[in-house]
């Protein structure tokens, strides 16, 4: 019976992302934008300065 009771229990809600995960994960999305700014600017320099 109380295998009957395990396998029907409610699946678990996922948790809501916390302020402090929120915030963790913009500052990792601001940092790979920044990163790939830097990286296109650099890829201008090299091919521009190669003529």
């Amino acid at each position: 019976m109380r295998d009957f009771m395990l396998s029907n229990a409610p699946i678990a809600r996922p948790r809501r992302t916390t302020p402090k995960r929120q915030m963790r994960e913009r500052r990792t999305a601001q940092a790979l934008v920044l990163f790939g700014l830097v990286l296109a600017a650099v890829e201008l320099y090299v091919i521009l300065g190669s003529f």
